[in-house]
């Protein structure tokens, strides 16, 4: 089992690009801006076969971030339950795709999603899904995508096609959904 962890950054009107400068170092990590969803945020994302571990690095990495320009940081650590792409080039967007699932409904969620991802990632790859540790129950999925464009179309296939989106409406209490443009030296890009 492996588990990673997120870092939502949002960041005052206008710094941006100062929070993108003072992250070009960070390394082995996943470094993403929204485009579409809640603005002036990014997105980090690392990963370790511990949780342990995890927590070890979460020091460094916020003690790293650039304060002055942050309105608020969020971090939440996960329990990954498909695995994570390697590091590497999938596509010039992602999709965040966060739910909050009702207290007794995380185990059919996440059976239904795993059941039913096989067929879904046979239209596109999945770069990870997971699980949260801490605060309400919510399950999460980043996808890659070339462009927007390949979006549209892959959603409209997998839902024309019946293999997706599986069926956990009765176990949601609230969805997300955030279109991010990896930052230069993301190590999922």
């Amino acid at each position: 089992m492996s588990y990673a962890e997120t870092v939502f950054l949002d960041v005052q009107v206008g710094h941006v690009p100062q929070v993108v400068s003072a992250l070009s170092g960070l390394e082995g990590a996943g470094a993403w801006v929204t485009e579409i969803g809640r603005l002036n945020r990014i997105t980090l994302f690392r990963t370790a076969e511990t949780y342990a571990e995890l927590l070890e690095g979460r020091p460094e990495i916020l003690a790293s971030l650039p304060h002055e320009h942050l309105v608020r940081v969020e971090v939440t650590s996960w329990r990954v339950i498909t695995p994570v792409a390697d590091p590497g080039t999938y596509g010039g967007v992602y999709e965040w795709r966060c739910y909050e699932a009702t207290p007794d409904g995380m185990a059919d969620l996440e059976e239904r999603f795993l059941a039913a991802a096989p067929a879904r990632t046979g239209l596109s790859p999945l770069t990870c899904t997971l699980v949260s540790l801490e605060g309400a129950p919510r399950f999460a999925h980043l996808w890659p995508y070339a462009d927007l464009n390949q979006r549209a179309e892959v959603r409209s296939a997998a839902v024309a096609t019946g293999t997706w989106p599986p069926k956990v409406a009765s176990f949601l209490t609230r969805m997300e959904n955030e279109i991010l443009v990896p930052l230069p030296g993301s190590a999922w890009r």
